[in-house]
């Protein structure tokens, strides 16, 4: 039983015996038998609550200590819990607590969970108590003068709306004499345990909470953290999704005007849209703002909007936006004819204004009335000043498309490239599962060109040869899904990497190659073992006497009708080099396997650890002295690719920079980050079944891994994220980093300080998804720091370029072996040359007419 009952029923005694003998009431019960009445009942619920939380699990492994810096490994003498007990929203549930501890380095750590008879675990989405390790840590840190030693916002997933957990701590020092937190409810103020420590839990995600931390010191000075929130210029969403944001800035790119600002908007980031890929997204549109006062975009997105400029709607909800920007001329903005008149805010940093109205909303009924510093008024009524972002010609009003809602899923994704030809269909290749499973099977067929697929420009293919391969299940094709129910798959169907589709031009034009897909056993294990190798593909239709190479001795291939093969392989192979040999027309080819890690040449070797926050395989990052870098899973001591959906295994890492472009830059900074993140499964997938590690530590789905590569003087970093505040120290010969996170921000900014031998501090901005998690974007670097990068940039291409003219034909061949050719070259020296001449006519437009146009 829990100590919240146990309370309860103690003070309930406590006043039966304080009784008397109490008059009997007009119902012929006496207070004594109703009091008794409540504490049995009192007594049944406490004992059924009690029931679902006592229930005790063995505890959560700890993360393998050669995944930890030696520095941030908990001295077990320095463990103690705060003793704050801080409660959760629901009084059925157990109270949440910080355990403290110190390390070698002398660096404070944190751990948040919840607390039953004085054990330090966390209660599982199966209602089941686990105990967490010493060495599962939140955060580490050391002791700041300018705030507290750490702070986060940890978030835990819950199976329904009003389930997840976000709890704000944080060890704000010895010399602290408050804490508050404010969040949707207003100001907390919080009790204040050992060292400093708080902690308070909200309902719901950081993302919905945004709380802020206000920590005031004995001396008076305040110092405020804030959690998920966003420097960009919010609007809400009328059906209450993600917020909107949008943006301005100055036009700098080789066409743009001295006055010209473009101004671009789009729905944020969140759990109902995780990724970038088919997102809400504008044109980015540009407008002079020295002679108009503003320009604007009055517009109905219906889903499938598709925009020449290359920024698709998407199958989303229809939305009626207003967006643009103003010159600092412009007082106010009056929005009518959308219900009750409202007032726009204008961003006076690039002078960006947003509304966003429900689809329904005609356009040509809304009318954006500007109040000038002069006196006059402008009323706007249709899309008006407007400049397109890539040829700077004016644009012209569109038609307003009809409303029209989202399409189910099954129809929103694109076509599959084929209708398959049904006498062509066959299921004839098997092969035994090395690792005891299902038999495995291969399915191909031929077929002729969807006309609902894009196959983009040039000629159309006339006809495919396809495969899919999976295990058979009661004489039916699946695909695998490790801890979950198999997926069935249809003729025409593709998953994954599971199949694909080939033209005879092009199986007869390239050298024969196979797609070898590798399984483990439990992609959540910390070091999973590879159980079998499925290869697989399709030949020319001339190939034959097929083998597979590189696993033992050569093995034939039997083919199909339509020349597809199929092998299954032990695990072992799933780093192999297999190759396939072909006869055509009585000549021997060598081909290869299709590479599973498509990108150039990446080092393998992790140089920095980081544990996996489900407990899986660790994830290391690799860097080089050339500037190229990896990050992925640890698997036998190199870097892999794991997918938790499928339980497949690809060879080599989950992300890489191939370097190089380092070059042409300015002196670079002291710590070159770098960020990946995203969601487990894409659109269209089918999501696994919640998996074990979530169920039991109740973790994000996605992760976001940052890295970076720091110079030789650099001591620490110190990251502020939207979750957490911890420091890191690199490792290794490069001086490389790594620290994975749960989850995805899609809110807030990552911010690094640096500390230096020299004592110093650098803050730096580190990017929040490259490529399709972005947050928000970093803070922007003033209009004459652009200039004079972009100068030095300038110079450093025309010295190349003037080496390489000099040079003789040979001379040139060898110095520009691995550097861009020339031609290549003297294009980039004229766009960056048209570049700093219109951030040049930007800066001359701004002293000459101060005040006209929005600050950046």
């Amino acid at each position: 039983m829990t100590e919240r009952p146990l309370a309860v029923l103690e003070a309930f005694g406590d006043e039966l015996r304080r009784l008397g003998e109490p008059p009997t009431s007009r119902f012929g019960q006496t207070r004594r038998t109703l009091l008794i009445a409540v504490v049995l009942t009192l007594l049944l619920a406490g004992v059924a609550t009690a029931a679902i939380l006592i229930a005790r699990g063995s505890p959560l492994p700890p993360p393998n200590a050669t995944d930890l810096q030696a520095s941030g490994v908990p001295l077990p003498a320095s463990v103690r819990l705060a003793g704050l007990d801080a409660p959760d929203p629901a009084p059925s549930e157990l109270p949440w607590d910080i355990r403290l501890s110190q390390t070698r380095a002398g660096e404070t750590c944190t751990a948040v969970g919840q607390v039953l008879g004085g054990q330090f675990g966390i209660v599982g989405l199966d209602h089941v108590f686990r105990a967490l390790p010493l060495g599962g840590v939140d955060a580490c840190g050391v002791d700041a003068h300018n705030g507290p030693v750490l702070a986060g916002a940890r978030v835990f997933v819950g199976t329904s709306v009003g389930d997840p957990r976000t709890v704000v701590n944080g060890v704000a020092g010895p010399g602290v004499r408050s804490v508050t937190v404010y969040g949707p409810d207003g100001a907390r103020p919080l009790r204040l345990g050992p060292q400093g420590s708080f902690i308070t839990v909200y309902r719901g995600y950081v993302e919905e909470v945004r709380p802020r931390v206000v920590v005031v010191t004995r001396d008076g000075r305040s110092h405020a953290i804030r959690f998920a929130q966003t420097s960009a210029f919010e609007v809400a969403d009328p059906a209450g999704g993600s917020p909107w944001e949008v943006s301005a800035s100055a036009d700098l790119e080789p066409h743009g005007k001295a006055d010209e600002s473009c101004a671009q908007a789009s729905q944020e980031l969140g759990r109902s849209n995780p990724s970038r890929v088919d997102a809400s997204l504008t044109p980015l549109v540009c407008g002079p703002l020295g002679h108009e006062p503003l320009f604007v975009v009055i517009r109905r997105f219906v889903p499938g909007s598709g925009e020449r400029t290359g920024f698709p709607w998407g199958n989303n909800a229809p939305r009626t936006l207003i967006y643009g920007a103003a010159a600092p001329r412009v007082e106010s903005l009056m929005l009518t004819g959308a219900g009750p008149a409202r007032s726009l805010p204008v961003d006076r940093h690039g002078g960006a204004f947003l509304a966003v109205l429900d689809g329904h909303v005609d356009p040509r009924s809304v009318a954006l009335t500007a109040h000038l510093q002069n006196g006059q008024t402008l009323t706007y009524t249709r899309s008006t000043n407007l400049f397109d972002y890539q040829s700077n010609r004016p644009l012209h009003e569109q038609p307003v498309p009809a409303y029209r809602a989202p399409l189910p899923m099954s129809q929103a994704m694109p076509a599959e490239p084929d209708l398959p030809l049904s006498s062509t269909v066959r299921t004839t290749l098997r092969a035994k599962d090395p690792a005891g499973g299902p038999t495995w099977a291969l399915r191909s067929w031929q077929g002729v060109p969807n006309p609902r697929a894009n196959f983009g420009t040039g000629d159309h293919p006339a006809r495919f040869i396809c495969f899919q391969f999976g295990v058979l299940e009661h004489d039916r094709l699946f695909e695998p899904r490790p801890g979950s129910t198999s997926v069935p798959l249809s003729v025409g169907q593709e998953y994954g990497g599971s199949g694909g589709c080939n033209t005879p031009g092009d199986l007869a034009r390239f050298p024969p190659f196979a797609e070898p897909v590798s399984y483990v056993d439990d992609p959540y294990a910390y070091a999973p073992r590879p159980v079998r190798t499925v290869v697989s593909g399709v030949l020319a239709l001339d190939a034959t006497h097929p083998k597979l190479l590189g696993a033992g001795a050569p093995r034939p291939l039997a083919l199909d009708a339509n020349h597809a093969f199929l092998a299954v392989l032990p695990g072992r192979y799933w780093d192999a080099p297999l190759r396939i040999a072909v006869a055509i027309h009585g000549r021997t080819m060598l081909g290869s396997t299709v590479p599973s890690f498509p990108g150039p040449p990446a080092p393998s070797t992790p140089q920095a650890r980081a544990p996996d926050p489900d407990g899986g395989a660790p994830w290391g990052f690799a860097a080089s002295s050339n500037g190229s870098s990896a990050v992925g899973r640890i698997l036998e001591g190199r870097l892999a690719g794991i997918s938790e959906l499928d339980g497949t295994l690809r060879h080599g890492p989950e992300a890489w920079n191939g370097g190089g472009e380092a070059r042409l830059r300015q002196k670079p900074p002291p710590v070159r980050f770098d960020s990946q993140g995203g969601a487990e499964s894409l659109p269209g997938q089918v999501p696994a079944a919640l998996p074990r590690p979530k169920v039991q530590r109740r973790t994000l789905p996605g992760r976001t891994v940052i890295t970076g590569v720091a110079n030789p003087d650099v001591v620490s970093v110190t990251l502020v994220t939207p979750r957490d505040v911890r420091t890191l120290r690199p490792s290794g010969p490069q001086h490389a980093l790594i620290v994975v996170y749960d989850g995805q921000f899609f809110q807030g900014l990552i911010t690094a300080n640096v500390l230096l031998h020299d004592g110093r501090t650098v803050t730096e901005q580190v990017p929040n998804g490259p490529g399709g998690v972005v947050a928000s974007a970093p803070q922007r670097p003033s209009l004459a720091q652009r200039l004079r990068s972009d100068q030095a940039t300038l110079a450093g291409m025309r010295r190349q370029v003037d080496a390489a003219e000099r040079s003789s034909a040979r001379q040139r061949a060898t110095r520009l072996r691995r550097q861009p050719p020339l031609s290549q070259l003297v294009q980039g020296l004229r766009d960056i040359a048209l570049i700093v001449e219109v951030e040049k006519a930007r800066i001359g437009y701004l002293n000459a007419h101060p005040g006209v146009l929005p600050t950046e």
